[in-house]
């Protein structure tokens, strides 16, 4: 496949020609892809591409690195969450390679509802209560 490097070449296309080519599995394309928008990053600022690298290596089977990738995505923006969600699931006791869930940060984020308060008792002992909705 042949990488459209055009005039059209912002960061956000770079990043949607990513996801769009991780999950064709075209791994080369999408190599390219994300080398393209770190590029157009100047301060090299930008989460996504390291969290779409760490997709790339979680892919092709290198989870070490996806991990630092993942870790690397969350050091830059900790508010960023599908680093977070990445780097939970493959650090995870249950993880599998045939997991589909990868957080590829092309989808808005919801804002998550809170079901639980943490409340303490006159002892300062911490229990979660269900919320009443």
């Amino acid at each position: 496949m042949k990488v459209d490097t055009g005039a059209r070449g912002s960061f956000e296309k770079k990043i949607e020609q990513a996801v769009n080519a991780l999950q064709a599995k075209d791994y080369v394309a999408a190599r390219e892809y994300l080398r393209y928008a770190m590029l157009e990053n100047e301060n090299n600022n930008a989460p996504e591409v390291h969290n779409l690298y760490g997709v790339l290596a979680e892919l092709t089977g290198d989870l070490g690195l996806a991990g630092k990738h993942y870790r690397a995505a969350y050091a830059l923006d900790p508010a960023y969450k599908p680093a977070s969600r990445n780097l939970e699931r493959i650090t995870s006791f249950y993880y599998s390679p045939r997991d589909t869930n990868l957080d590829f940060g092309d989808q808005p984020e919801t804002e998550e509802i809170i079901n639980y308060i943490l409340e303490f008792d006159n002892r300062n002992i911490g229990h979660l209560r269900k919320r009443s909705q």
